[in-house]
């Protein structure tokens, strides 16, 4: 009997979503953290997502969507660091039938630019560079794009759903790598760090994006704003101490 797409798409869903939590295991304490009823389930569009929101002990704060309604299928993991000078790790992947399409960014919420940050993030572009002969999928432009570095946007078939998942991998493994090189924030330097989270959060509300146009055409502005300052960026949950 022939594999039913359907099936095969949740299931890379879920392989991918557990084998960043595995890996983000290997290195920190992963705790997953309630997500109110108004945010557990969300349906956009007609596409039904499951949220759920884990907080990476000393590291930052951990959402990861999925949604496996029948048409399209999507998941996302998205981590926002607050403790060290990192830059927000966000993914999605979506599924059409046999269609293949994937975002891995990386998005600069740095306080400063030192030898080390700089490094890495040529690393990650290293890691877009291996991956060139993918077929690319236009973006739109943004207000954004000063600020993301990174952007490996592909749109591919089932024979490299493999290649397409390992482009995840190592960028997860990149970021681990450089957290664990990177000092420990303090002081004015930590304060930085949230409030540049925080705007980030709050442009994408007020400047519009092209996934958060979408959210906010179903759960509107105010909702939308609690939505990531309370789930998927967590700002309310990392408070400056």
């Amino acid at each position: 009997m022939a594999e039913n797409i359907f099936d095969r798409n949740c299931a890379l869903i879920d392989k991918r979503i557990e084998a960043g939590l595995e890996t983000l295991r290997k290195s920190y304490e992963v705790k997953e953290r309630p997500v109110s009823e108004l945010f557990a389930k969300l349906n956009i569009h007609n596409m039904v997502f499951e949220i759920r929101r884990y907080e990476i002990v000393g590291v930052g704060n951990l959402v990861t969507m999925k949604c496996k309604s029948e048409g399209t299928q999507m998941d996302t993991f998205t981590l926002m660091p607050y403790y060290k000078n990192l830059p927000l790790f966000t993914t999605d992947y979506i599924y059409s039938g046999a269609n293949r399409m994937f975002l891995n960014e990386i998005y600069d919420l740095s306080v400063y630019h030192d030898d080390l940050y700089d490094r890495y993030i040529d690393v990650f572009k290293a890691n877009d560079k291996k991956h060139a002969a993918l077929p690319d999928m236009p973006t739109k432009p943004c207000w954004y794009d000063d600020i993301r570095p990174v952007c490996t946007s592909k749109r591919t078939g089932t024979e490299s759903e493999e290649e397409n998942l390992s482009v995840f991998y190592e960028n997860l493994d990149a970021f681990i790598k450089m957290e664990k090189e990177t000092e420990l924030l303090s002081g004015s330097d930590k304060a930085k760090k949230w409030a540049i989270n925080k705007d980030y959060a709050d442009r994408l509300v007020d400047e519009g994006g092209v996934s958060t146009d979408v959210f906010k055409s179903s759960l509107g502005a105010e909702n939308t704003h609690k939505f990531f300052d309370d789930v998927f960026f967590g700002t309310t949950k990392f408070p400056v101490k």
